[in-house]
């Protein structure tokens, strides 16, 4: 009897939801048991995601046709539990398109569209988003992903390739975001889920691959010879750079210095490691952290693209009249001034230490011929600020 009171206290509209997601919950539980009992061990992830699109499918027809608001937000579901199959069953080596999978992700993208289009006046504006952005992901996460495995296969070892194929659909997704064109549906119907809560997490995974990639990827992405800066590794770590960057310069208002920092250090890290990789390919260095931190050629290298640098930064200052740049730039010729005598000084009478102090001290040359320090405030020219007028 108190168990039939507490229930009366719920509310019908209540009840109705919390029915169909019992419901919902047992016929999801059902199709994965049918699919483990009926399928052979490859395809039960394909079995299972191929009859949750078809139940989706027809969950979404009955909404429309009743204008069942409840059962057309639990169509929104799709993606989220499509999500978890994703990384369950995936593997380093992984093809989503393996194993009839082609057309199980065709079956779950094509219900997907088709929900967001002819749902989107019966659902509410928190399960739009939701459900634009948990798509918006997972269409790029299974793209991504038979990227990377078609990449695989273009070598037998496992190289750079592997760390492209992470990367290539993110960067582009938000150079995309990043510019001013304006999309059409679906980014149209809901942009805030793609320019922001599809992107951001793509943003943040992005710059962490950037610095994973950049550390412990030698470069190598064989058939195709190592050039700097023009080999696959290092194209793809300015895409994804360049995208991160013109994303958080373009949403991200107010920790505009801090990203700013971030893109800096990042582009240091990059012509960092770009030398070592070259050293690695061109001089036979073995890639790791005590052999190429040894190496005076990797020394002398360092010296001289961190000079190019510090002249980059202090010629913008000087031209931009921005002290802070030019102060910046000036730090790190400190930094190469006291690398020369700690570090280069102790290989006595090797090539690449006249290599260094000579190329260093040219472009402290140039540096200081075009470079000089920009005033604190520049000067005003004689007439530029009208005077006051004549009086009346």
């Amino acid at each position: 009897m108190f168990r039939l009171n507490s229930l009366t206290l719920i509310d019908q509209r209540t009840a109705r939801r919390l029915l169909v997601i019992w419901g919902a919950f047992w016929w999801l539980v059902s199709l994965a048991s049918a699919a483990g009992l009926q399928a052979s061990a490859p395809y039960q992830a394909c079995a299972f995601l191929i009859t949750v699109a078809l139940s989706v499918a027809l969950w979404a027809a009955l909404a429309i046709r009743l204008r069942w608001t409840d059962l057309a937000a639990l169509c929104s579901a799709l993606t989220p539990i499509s999500a978890v199959i994703l990384l369950i069953s995936m593997d380093l080596r992984n093809n989503p398109a393996g194993n009839l999978g082609w057309l199980a992700w065709l079956a779950v993208f094509a219900v997907h569209l088709l929900s967001l289009r002819y749902l989107a006046d019966l659902q509410s504006v928190l399960a739009q988003r939701i459900a634009h952005t948990v798509g918006c992901l997972l269409i790029i996460s299974v793209l991504a992903l038979e990227l990377r495995f078609g990449l695989l296969q273009l070598s037998e070892s496992y190289n750079a390739w592997r760390w492209l194929g992470w990367a290539i659909l993110p960067s582009l997704f938000l150079l995309a975001m990043s510019s001013e064109r304006q999309w059409p549906w679906p980014v149209k119907a809901c942009p805030e889920a793609y320019h922001v809560g599809a992107a951001a997490p793509l943003a943040a995974l992005m710059l962490a691959w950037f610095w994973l990639a950049n550390t412990f990827s030698d470069g190598a992405a064989e058939p195709l010879p190592y050039i700097p800066l023009l080999n696959p590794m290092e194209i793809g770590l300015l895409l994804a750079l360049a995208g991160v960057c013109l994303w958080i310069r373009k949403y991200l208002t107010r920790p505009r210095n801090a990203a700013l920092l971030a893109a800096g250090a990042s582009l240091f890290a990059l012509v960092t490691a770009m030398v070592m990789r070259t050293a690695h390919h061109w001089a036979q260095v073995p890639w790791h952290t005590e052999a190429l931190l040894e190496s005076m050629r990797v020394q002398a290298g360092l010296s001289i693209v961190w000079t190019l640098m510090a002249l980059a930064l202090m010629i913008g200052g000087h031209m931009r009249s921005n002290r802070e740049l030019w102060l910046g730039g000036a730090a790190l010729i400190g930094v190469v001034v006291i690398k020369l005598f700690f570090v280069e000084l102790s290989n006595r009478g090797g090539m690449e230490r006249i290599v260094s102090f000579i190329g260093v001290g040219i472009l402290l040359l140039v540096v200081g011929y075009f470079a000089p320090l920009p005033p604190k405030h520049p000067a005003r020219k004689v007439g530029e600020e009208p005077g006051p007028g004549p009086t009346v």
